[in-house]
Formats: structure tokens, sequence, C-alpha cells
């Protein structure tokens, strides 16, 4: 058997709910992904709005004078920042998009697997129920073979 194969199961054969349960995590985590993103791209935006306000403010600073040239580095700067985080703003968005288009297959895939594991699942639920089962049953048994043993002593 391969090491895959021979580890597979893990530390009391759970390997198959782990890997199952990870399965059925995915789509909340790629929704929890697609939330952030999209959060990140609301921020960038809000601070690329900002940034085009403040050069707007630069570029209305007095065009004579000692500050002149500042007003000139401040506006080009902020242009530039904003644009920069406009840019990174859409890039997002189409990273949401990829995110959620990967989702929807994730979610195709998960289904496709499901019927195909089912048998599967199905005895490892059983494999489960038996696990459960048996060290009951073994006290039991213990149980009773020492009630025999008393009453075998007391005839």
């Amino acid at each position: 058997m391969s090491y895959f194969g021979e580890h597979f199961w893990g530390e009391k054969n759970h390997g198959f709910e782990v890997l199952y349960h990870s399965v059925k995590q995915g789509p909340i985590s790629t929704k929890e992904l697609a939330d952030f993103i999209r959060e990140r791209a609301t921020i960038e935006e809000t601070y690329s709005k900002a940034m085009a306000k403040l050069s707007k403010l630069a570029s209305n600073g007095t065009p004579m004078g000692t500050f002149a040239p500042l007003w000139e580095v401040f506006r080009v700067s902020s242009d530039k920042l904003a644009l920069c985080h406009l840019e990174l703003t859409r890039k997002l968005q189409d990273l949401i998009k990829d995110v959620l288009r990967y989702g929807e297959e994730q979610l195709k895939t998960h289904k496709k697997c499901k019927e195909e594991v089912v048998s599967t699942l199905d005895a490892v639920q059983v494999l489960s129920g038996v696990s459960q089962l048996l060290p009951k049953s073994r006290e039991n048994y213990l149980n009773r073979c020492m009630d025999q043993e008393r009453l075998r002593r007391e005839s």
C-alpha cells in the first residue's frame, strides 16, 4: 500500500471525515475570502477618492509664490496615488469575480464528489457507529464473564 493509503485515514480513522469536512467548508471559506477582498476594494476606492480630492485641493493652491512648485508636487503625487489605488480597486474587483467563479465551480465539484463518495461516506459512518459500540460491547462481555465466573463459584 502507498504512503498515502497507509496514512490517509489518520488517527482513529478520521481521515475521510476530516477531508469531507474540509470539502464542505470550502464554499464558506470562499465566501469569506470574497467578502474580505470586497471590503479591501471598498477601502482602496475610498482612499483613491480621498487622494483625488486632495489633488484637486492642491491644484487650487497659489500658482505663484514660494510654495508653487510644492503645490505641483502634491497635485501630481496625489493624482498618481489616486490612480494607483483606483487601479488596485479594479484588480480587486476582478479578483472577486474570479473567487466567486471558483466558488461556483467548487460547489459543482462538491455535488459531483458527494454523489461519487456517498457509499464511502455511508461505510465510514457505519464504521464510526461500530467503533463507538465496540467498547460498550466489550464492557458488557467482560461483565458477563465476571458474572458467569461468580455464579460458577457460588454453585
